[in-house]
Order: C-alpha cells, then structure tokens, then sequence
C-alpha cells in the first residue's frame, strides 16, 4: 500500500542499519516503553529505551527514514475499518473515512511502537526532506505537548505535504494531449487528470491518509494540515449551517465538513477550516510562502479568538481543558508571548467583584480592537499623498496643496469614507476650458497667416498668394497639439491642481467605500492575459503569481476569480517549453486557449498586430462553451469523478470549432471552469504586477456606476534591466501617466491603454460588431492596429463611461522596451494606427475619398467635443514628428534656393525656438511645478530629475521622424508591415553583437541622413554654380536640418547600453 505518497515495503534502504538496532534492543534488559524524540534532521541518532525511572514522554514525530512497514509504526489496520484491538480503550466516535486504530500497550495516549526501536538515519534526506522538516517545525508548535488522555496520539496532530512530481491535466486539442503523454484520439474522452504526487511528513503517518487524498485533489506546491487549540476554539465558534467565517473584515474563510470536501474547496483562498475532525488546512502555490502563510493567518487568529472571546459561554469540557491548561502556565507564556489566551482566562465567580470589573474592562478594550481590527487596512505604503484643503496662512496657500495622510487611510473610517465615495460624480469643466484655449490659439495662428495674405494682398494686389489658404487645415492640424501642450503647460504652473485627489465623472483618486450589497455578493472576476513566446521563468510566472495574490485576498473577502490566458505561443514553442507551460497552468489552476499556427492548413491569424485577434479566438471558445455548458445543465448531466461539467462543455466546444474548420483547425484549451468569463474582465500583459487589494474595490466601483465600462489604473513601471535606456523610458512612461491623470482629473474622457484595465463583460458584448471580413461577431477589432481605441470609442457611442483611477497609488506596475528598437517599433505601431483612423489607402481614394469611415463616424458622433479635440490632437501629433525630415530639408532648399519667400512662410529656426520653450523647457518647468503643487517632490529634487533626462530625449524625438514616416507612408500605399510583442526578457549584449545589428535595423535611416549630409556638403562648395551655393554660415537653414539628421544617426548609438560592453 502508499502512504503519504511514499511506498511501504519490508525492504527499507537501511534495513541492515534497522535490524542491527531492533537486535542491540531486543537483547537490552530494559522493558519500558521507547518513545522516539525530536531531532534535528541533520542530526542522525538512534532511537534508544529510556530507563524504567523515567517518566513517560510526550510523543511527538520524528524525523526519520521515508519508508517502513507498517509493524514499525505499530499500525494495525487504517481508514474504513471497524476492528477493535485489545489494549485499546474506547475511543470517541469519529467520522468512518477518518477512522485510525493503533496498537498501544495502555490507554494513556502515549504512542509506543509495536515492535523494536527504529534506527533513524539521514542518509536518504534530500531537499524536499529539508523543506518539510523546516516547515513542519515552524507551523506544528502543539507537537510539543501530549495529546489529552484517550486520544489518539496521530489523529490530534499536523502535518506538512510538498509537491514532488507535477499533474498533468486532460486537454483539449489532439496534438495537446499527446504533448501531454496522453491520448492522441478524439478530445471528447474522459480519462482521468494525472494527479500530482506529494510527499508528507510524518512520514507514513496512517492519519494524513486523507490529507494526502485532499492535497492530491487540490493540487497546491505545498499544503499544511494544522490542529491546536485555536483551530479549534474557532470553528466552535462557527454555526453548523455556516458554510464560511469572517475572521476580520478582510478574511473570510471556508468551512468544510471533512478534509474529503477540499477537493471543492475555493482554492484561491489557500485556507480551509474542516469541521470533523476540527482542523485548519492552509495551502500556497509557492512552498517557500508557506511559513509565512501560516504565521499571518495565526497572528489573525489569535487576534479573532481574543476579540471574541466574551461572546462565548464556555462548556464543561472547556473548563477542564483551562485547568488542565492552567497546570502549565510558564509553557503558555512562553508560547503565546506572555499573553493567555481566551480559553485559558478563568472564570469569574460571583463573589470576585473586582475580577468581574476587570473583565469588564478588557471586554471593553476588547471591542475597540474589534472595531480597528474591521475597518479597512492601510496600504504600507502611499506613493500618492492626499493633500487637505489650501493653507489660510499665506497668500501662495491656494498654489501648493499641503500633504496629510492618504486616502486609503481616510478609508478606514466609515464615515468618511462614505462622504469621500458619492455614487453622483461631478463633472469637472477644467479639462474642457483647457481644450477650447488650445483649439482658439490654433485658429488664431491660421487667421494670422490668413492676415498676413491679405496685407500683402493689399499693397501689390496679387492673387496668386491665395493658394497657399489650402495649407491651413494642415497648419491647424500639426499646430493644435503645440498649442494644447502650451496651455497645459501654464494650467501645471497656474492652475488648480485640487481636483487631483477628488473623485469626478472620469476619474477615481479615492477608493469607493465599503458597500454591504457589492461586499456579500462580489461578482466573478475574470484575468485575461494574453502571451505569446515569453519566458516562462522570466515574465509569464511572476505575473501569473502577482495575480494569485490578488486572488487569494479577494476570494477570502468572499470572491471567485480565475485566470484565463489566450496562448499564441503554445503550439509555436519547442515541446519542452510547451510541457513546462502546460504543468504551470495546470498547478496554477490557470485555463488558457491555444489557437493553432499562422499559415497552417490555412488557418490565418488575423490582424497587423495579432492581440485582437488572439483574445477574440480564447472569448468565442468561451461562449461556445457557455452554450453547450447549458445543453448539458439542461439535459440533467452532473459533474462525474474524473471531469467537470465544464470540461466535457469545453471539449464539446473545441470538436465544435474543429468540424467547422473542416476538420483542419483544432484550437487546444484546458481547466473549462477557469475559461468561463465572470462579470468583470482585468485585462493584462504577460509582464504585468497588480496590486494585492484591487479586486473589491473595481467590483464596488462597477456597482456603483451602472454606466461605467472600463476602469483603467495608472500604471508604474516593472523594470527589469536598470540600465539608462530602460531607466529613460521609464521616466517617460511615468511622466505621461502623471500627466494623463492630471488631465482626466480636470475632466478629460480617460483613455483605455488595452491593460491593467477592469471591463463589465456585459458592456463589451454590447459593444461587439459584425466584422465585415468574415461575417463573425467580434468584441476586438482585427483590422485596427489600436484595437483598444476601437472599443472605447464603440463604448463611449453606446453611452458607457470610461474612468481613470489613480488609488492604486502605483500598485499596477507594466514592462517598457528593454530597447531602443522595441520603443521605436512601439511608436510606428502608433503611428500606423493613427493613420488608419484618419486616411484611407491611397488606393481607395478615388473610391471613398482619403478621410476613413471611422474618423468621420468619430466626428459626428455623441462623443465629448472635448475628447474629440483631445483625441485628434493626439493622432495628428505623429504628422508633426513624422514631417521633421521632411520639413527640414524643405526648408534647406526652399530657403537656401528661393530668391524670396513670402511672409505666410513660417521659417523652421521659428518652429525649432518655437518646440525648445514649449517643450524641453516650459514643459520641464510645469511638470517640475506640478510634482512640488502636489506634495510628491520636493522641487529641486524634481528638477534635476527632469532637466538630466533632456539630452536622453533630445536624441530619442529628434531621431523618430523617419521611422514614423515609414509607418504611415506603409498604411497610405498599402504596405503589409506587422510587429510582434516587445521584448520582455533581458538579452546580454555586446559591442561586437550590436554594431551589426545597428546597421540591419537602420539601413534606411543611415542612407537618407548620410545622403542628406552629401548635399549640404556639396552645397557649400564650388561643385554648383555660385548662385546656386547654399552658404555654410547661414546657421537658421544649418541647425534645423543639422539637428535632425544628427539624431537619427546617433539614436541607435547614443541610446544602445550594450554597445559600452566589448566582450567576446
């Protein structure tokens, strides 16, 4: 037979070693019962008699050899028998299945073995003996003390089980199954889930029989089986009929009926109290998490069981168990730190006045730290301080906002917070003021040129001049996000900034308040992540393990959540990479869907960049399997012992789409209950951190705003590398997001970045359309670049709202490009995108003229006039980057060439003057201002931050023009250009690597900047005729150009770490 997942067998891997101790025993005079003892496990020592003086021991497990027989143990039989052996007293009944019987010599609830001694050796120990014997040592404290008088001495203590060996789960999808060693034939089979193997300790204990069974259910890395006195005082505690208790206000815990119920536990809580016989189970997905585990979650037991004390009448067994207690208070003091706990507090009899307003007091004492230990927790840290109102003693006070303490602290009183979350948010017109004074100084720069025509106009009369009016929508266009960055400039500088730690129609800086009605029924929650080829090690696993936190804590606020992954990558990826992932999955308890390849049998996934795409293929999967889900519900199926009712509903759902294909495209998916969509989806990325608590808080929010479709944090960065380009790039992502919630805060529409996002399900199937390409019902657009920009503008026109929320404080955290190729390839997706929603392929011009469907649709739509100046100011700022080559050199020979230009001509040393105030330099200022106005910098310590990071940019924008013009000249003459994910993994480089690699991505860019440096060059000599020379001293047609060309050619080389590294 096995037990504990080790086997037993007479052969022993130190049987010799064995049967020389139990023949030095047998032949020793002394008769008297042997007790094993504690040791150290690397500490080998032989178990000896001790003498007929001593008293008897407490037993307590010992850490000795993996496998014995049965007779070293002194078990007679195990679970599910009914015999009775002599020698033993009659034991308390006890639930069948968990029913031991051991041979014991009297009835004094002291172990001793049937047989000889056994020799402990350590020989065999390996490192998983090392964690079980640690951990067993840091959460079986009661171990230490004998079990009451008739118990059984195994049945009354812990144990500990790590995982050895991974499950392999049933997938669907042929090829899938046979990547997982298991049937190659149809997916609609129901062979059971190669379950995990665990290894426990004690070692063979008869009592961890079911434990074993429940964690092999369950499937955790390893699991703790605690039973001591406050486990059981607390599930005493417990009404029968609860299915669940609240140990505090952010701790609810599952009650069970035996450990056989684990196997439908809610695992994302990694607790579970079982009823009968009383005991705690705790489990985590990581084994070095467990002692921590256990001792957060004793330290609020202690803490319940104290706070509660009072309201509980103790029984007559209670009592004796308090003199017995009692009997031994130095070992309690020790234990609990000098502090007894509740049930060893004696009772106050009726004739102690003074004890009894003793009581009192601490009754009283007892039911403040109730009250602190309910209300909300305080974040550890707030990266965000919450201002109060403006000082009254100086006239500057309304300027700067002083810090006080954060808004999560103010959430901690009820009352407050309840003020501080109205259901009715405010509309605040900031936003809109600002966008109206960017729009008239853009107007007012085009009726200037229009004036400057018409004076000219008036002196010589010509006509001609007029032409150039058709350049003002363009003028207009490319100068609206100047002129929107210079009164947002002086807004940071001027304006008021109090509005950024209030609540509005489009922005959430405080938490929403606790709500009885969203708090006891929370809604599932649905992670969808999309991965592709990333490391495992490196980028998908320590997302999915961030996420499992937050899960963790939201199932035992009283939640369900589940992890759904779109895998474009597993049917890619080598047949090593794709097991590991798959026992990931499975051991994470995470769903995924894995379409097939592009170009296989015709299969095509669709889209520029394949994210929509992808998440499109994993959501129609999960509706079809909602649909045969309800077949099968409806037909009277149950659940069996080896398959979920969701299983055989996916497995039905994947035949399904694979007939539809003609039997060519079969997708692979796994875990159906994880692949069912709950009510709200959290959108992220594979390089992702999310807070531990953010669950509850967008459940309350969403509840709130019926109206409210998408909840978009404010991302920090993840970094990995640290060097200065990701250290760059990081100021830069930061920057922007301050400067996004800064806007959404004055009553900007907030945009949707496509993760770190919280969306009502029921919203985007509202929002889904009809693809024209292929008739289907999709929820992403497969023919947009900016997929996430489709779906809130479809949002918004179906009159939902889109929020902005900064209480996060920073706890969402994002990956940036690692290099300066991957940030550039970002910026040419973006600015494909842009193009596509304004223009036309040239060669649908003469069909549907240049402007798209979409931007006109935009135009005339419902949307805020507002955001629609916000939003086209935006993408028109990729015209102006994008125009810098080719303007410049314009310019150079416009200028250089022409006799004389008229004065409508604005020069490029204007724009470039122009650009260096608003930008590096009243843009650093305002910025600078804004952080001190908020209390979040001091303000030298802000500017140095800012103003160090001005050469990094200058390179960066002053080198992107002809990577964005290559971007929108692709999308204008219907070029196929396609971009794969960023770069996640940190990849070693060096001088000798890069340098050909510098020259590959940037041949273009080296041609046209060295060929435009040749003309200048051959400008200014006597190779054209003198009329024609262009001087080398006119400096207003040099630097512009100069400049421009400079950076491009010094972007890759300036910005690259790896080219300072020359190692072979």
């Amino acid at each position: 037979m096995t037990i504990g997942g080790q086997p037993l067998s007479p052969a022993s891997p130190s049987s010799s070693s064995s049967a020389s101790s139990s023949a030095s025993s047998q032949s020793s005079p002394v008769s008297s019962p042997c007790i094993p003892m504690y040791n150290h496990p690397n500490s080998p020592y032989n178990a000896t008699a001790s003498s007929p003086s001593t008293p008897p021991m407490p037993y307590v497990p010992v850490y000795g050899q993996r496998a014995r027989v049965p007779s070293q143990l002194g078990v007679a039989h195990t679970w599910g028998e009914d015999e009775e052996h002599e020698g033993h007293e009659e034991e308390e009944s006890v639930h069948e299945a968990e029913r031991i019987e051991i041979v014991d010599s009297a009835s004094s609830g002291v172990f001793t073995p049937a047989t000889a001694p056994v020799t402990i050796l350590t020989s065999d120990y390996d490192e998983v003996d090392a964690l079980l014997h640690a951990i067993y040592e840091k959460t079986q404290q009661d171990a230490w003390f004998a079990p009451a008088p008739g118990a059984l001495a195994d049945a009354s203590l812990g144990g500990v089980a790590i995982r050895v060996s991974a499950a392999v789960s049933v997938t669907a999808g042929a090829e899938a199954l046979k990547a997982n060693a298991s049937s190659a034939n149809s997916t609609s089979s129901s062979e059971p889930q190669t379950q995990a193997e665990f290894r426990l300790f004690p070692y063979n204990a008869p009592h961890l029989v079911p434990f074993e069974a429940a964690v092999r259910a369950l499937n955790p890395a390893g699991a703790v089986l605690v039973r001591n006195a406050s486990v059981t005082a607390a599930i005493g505690k417990v009404p029968l009929s609860a299915e669940y208790t609240d140990i505090d206000s952010d701790t609810r815990i599952q009650v069970l009926g035996r450990l056989a119920d684990i196997r439908g536990a809610e695992k994302d809580q990694r607790a579970a109290f079982i009823r009968t016989p009383p005991s705690l189970v705790l489990w985590s997905p990581q084994v070095e998490a467990l002692p921590s585990l256990f001792s957060e979650f004793e330290e609020k037991l202690f803490k319940y069981i104290w706070r509660t004390r009072a309201s509980v009448v103790p029984s007559v067994a209670r009592r004796e168990r308090q003199r017995d207690s009692m009997a031994a208070p130095g070992v309690l003091a020790s234990l609990f730190g000098g502090v007894p706990s509740g049930p060893t507090t004696p009772q106050i009899e009726e004739d102690e006045p003074e004890m009894k307003q003793m009581s009192s007091l601490e009754d009283g004492a007892a039911a403040k730290e109730a009250a602190t230990d309910t209300a909300d927790p305080t974040p550890t840290s707030a990266a965000t301080p919450t201002p109060t109102k403006p000082s009254n003693g100086g006239f500057f006070g309304w300027w700067r906002l002083q810090p006080r303490a954060s808004s999560a602290a103010q959430e901690g009183d009820p009352e407050k917070a309840g003020a501080g979350s109205s259901k009715e948010r405010k509309l605040v017109l900031l936003g809109p003021f600002y966008a109206g004074c960017g729009a008239a100084l853009a107007a007012y720069f085009v009726f200037a040129g229009i004036s400057v025509l018409l004076e000219e106009y008036a002196l010589d009369g010509g006509t001609s001049r007029f032409a150039l009016v058709v350049t003002l929508p363009i003028i207009f266009c490319v100068s609206i996000f100047f002129c929107l960055q210079l009164v947002g400039n002086l807004s940071l500088i001027l304006g008021p900034v109090a509005q950024y730690h209030e609540n509005s129609a489009f922005y959430s800086a405080i938490k929403p308040a606790p709500n009885p009605a969203v708090d006891n029924n929370l809604p599932h929650i649905t992670i969808q992540c999309p991965v592709y080829k990333e490391s495992l090690q490196e980028t998908i696993a320590p997302s999915m393990l961030s996420i499992k936190t937050a899960m963790q804590t939201y199932a035992r606020q009283g939640g369900t959540s589940s992890i759904f992954v779109c895998d474009d990558g597993m049917q890619l990826i080598s047949e090593e990479l794709r097991k590991e992932r798959m026992e990931f999955y499975a051991n994470h308890n995470i769903g995924w869907v894995a379409r097939p390849a592009h170009n296989k049998d015709g299969f095509l996934r669709k889209g520029k960049f394949k994210k929509a795409s992808n998440m499109n293929y994993g959501l129609a999967l999960s509706l079809r399997l909602e649909k045969h889900l309800a077949a099968l519900e409806a037909a009277g199926e149950n659940d069996t012992e080896h398959e979920s009712l969701e299983d055989r509903a996916m497995h039905l759902a994947v035949e399904e789409i694979y007939e539809e294909s003609g039997r060519r495209h079969r997708p692979w998916a796994s875990n159906g209950k994880s692949l069912r969509v709950g009510e709200i989806i959290l959108i992220i990325d594979a390089d992702t951190i999310v807070p531990t608590d953010c669950f509850r808080d967008a459940a309350r929010e969403m509840y709130e705003s019926p109206e409210l479709a998408i909840i978009q944090h404010e991302s920090d960065v993840m970094q990995v590398a640290h060097h200065y380009f990701e250290n760059g790039i990081t100021h830069f992502t930061r920057r922007i997001n301050k400067c996004i919630s800064y806007g959404c805060a004055n009553g900007e529409v907030a945009p949707f970045v496509g993760h770190n996002a919280f969306l009502r399900w029921s919203a985007m199937q509202d929002a889904a359309f009809i693809d024209p390409d292929d008739g289907i019902r999709k929820i992403w657009s497969e023919s947009n670049v900016s997929e996430d920009f489709n779906l809130s503008l479809r949002l918004l026109l179906g009159g939902y709202v889109l929020r902005w929320a900064t209480y996060s404080q920073g706890g969402f955290k994002e990956g940036v490009s690692l290099t300066v190729v991957d940030e550039l390839a970002r910026w040419q997706k973006y600015a494909y995108g842009c193009d596509e929603i304004i223009f036309n392929p040239l060669i649908r011009w003469w069909r549907k003229g240049p402007v798209s469907d979409e931007l006109r649709g935009f135009v005339w739509s419902r949307a805020p006039f507002h955001y629609k100046i916000g939003m086209m100011s935006y993408m028109f700022s990729y015209y102006g980057i994008a125009a810098a080559i080719l303007g410049s050199i314009m310019n150079y020979l416009l200028l250089g060439l022409g006799p004389e230009l008229d004065r409508f001509y604005l020069h490029s040393f204007e724009i470039l003057l122009a650009c260096t105030v608003v930008f590096p330099g009243l843009g650093n200022l305002g910025f600078t201002l804004l952080q001190y106005r908020l209390g979040h910098e001091n303000f030298l310590a802000a500017m140095v931050e800012n103003l160090r990071w001005v050469p990094f940019f200058l390179f960066f924008f002053g080198g992107l023009a002809i990577h964005l013009s290559t971007a929108i000249l692709a999308h204008l003459f219907s070029y196929d250009m396609t971009w794969g994910s960023t770069g996640k993994e940190v990849e070693r480089s060096s001088f000798w690597v890069e340098v050909p690699r510098i020259w590959k991505n940037f041949k273009l860019t080296f041609t046209i900047c060295f060929s435009v440096i040749v003309m200048m060059i051959v400008f200014t000599t006597d190779a054209v005729p003198y009329e024609w020379q262009i001087s080398g001293t006119n400096y207003a047609l040099i630097i512009p150009l100069s400049l421009v060309v400079g950076s491009h050619i010094l972007l890759p080389i300036v910005l690259n770490p790896w080219l300072m590294v020359f190692s072979y």
